[in-house]
């Protein structure tokens, strides 16, 4: 069940709801036919967070593949972010946001790493 609730709660991320404004609407449609496809060939996703209307800042989670992937924040910023500014002027910029989950796997991974550096067969 506690899956189910999860997938529940990813889902609202992605699809538009009658509260969005036509600028988050266009957003999510953009991620969802034009972005997302094409990261999830990878074995990743792409998820929304938000968009800060003032700032003109869409917030996204990186999943899958491309959380560890050094191509991601290119991916982001060069793709992403120039397409959402083409289809949406309202878009400034697009940032990569982190839950706990991400920075906690990411600093047991770089621990780990260093200490076996120097290790070999």
């Amino acid at each position: 069940m506690l899956n189910f609730k999860l997938f529940l709660s990813e889902l609202e991320h992605y699809s538009v709801d009658s509260e969005d404004s036509e600028t988050v609407a266009m957003i999510k449609e953009l991620l969802d036919t034009r972005i997302r496809p094409t990261v999830q060939e990878d074995g990743g996703d792409i998820v929304f967070v938000e968009f800060d209307e003032k700032s003109g800042v869409v917030k996204l989670k990186m999943q899958g593949s491309c959380t560890s992937c050094p191509s991601s924040v290119v991916t982001l910023k060069h793709g992403v972010q120039n397409m959402l500014q083409f289809y949406v002027p309202e878009v400034k910029e697009v940032v990569q946001v982190e839950d706990e989950v991400d920075e906690i796997s990411q600093k047991e991974f770089d621990e780990f790493e260093r200490n076996n550096m120097n290790w070999r067969d």
